[in-house]
């Protein structure tokens, strides 16, 4: 599965926001929270960037992304706290920049449409990772595991409507 994809199929949704949480703040501390805020309402570019960040962060799930970050062993344990940090840094800071108490409170209708379609998608990929570690475990290409782990890529990119 292609970079970007993966993380998306993962639920991190990682290339998306990452990092951005860690200059906000660093932003904030060193220009205050009043001067991005004004950014945010004068700068075209910034504001858009800012709306698809918390698209994003919405459509990200971690209690998913913890459970593929699980199938990475030692490497997960380690990494995956790092992303989580950041990924609640992230929250954080938009949430305060757009003066927001929760994640898409500016669209609610992108908002009520990740709510509806999660309870669809999660299974999904709670099944994508039981294949995932049954294809591991088998040692050997095992076709009927291909096949649904292929169908379960495809289900999560249409259930999550974005290819990554």
């Amino acid at each position: 599965i292609p970079w970007v994809f993966a993380w998306t199929q993962s639920r991190h949704l990682l290339p998306g926001w990452y990092g951005l949480g860690t200059a906000l703040e660093r932003a904030a501390e060193r220009h205050g929270m009043a001067a991005l805020g004004e950014m945010l309402r004068d700068w075209p570019f910034l504001r858009a960037l800012i709306d698809d960040v918390e698209m994003v962060l919405g459509t990200a799930d971690f209690s998913i992304a913890a459970r593929y970050a699980g199938l990475a062993g030692e490497f997960g344990e380690h990494y995956f706290p790092v992303i989580r940090a950041e990924f609640d840094r992230t929250v954080a800071q938009v949430l305060a920049l757009k003066h927001e108490n929760a994640l898409l409170d500016s669209d609610p209708a992108l908002q009520r449409s990740i709510l509806l379609r999660n309870p669809y998608v999660d299974p999904m990929s709670l099944l994508q990772i039981d294949l995932l570690q049954r294809w591991r475990a088998a040692g050997r290409p095992d076709d009927d595991v291909f096949r649904a782990l292929t169908a379960s890529v495809r289900g999560i990119a249409q259930g999550l409507q974005s290819t990554g």
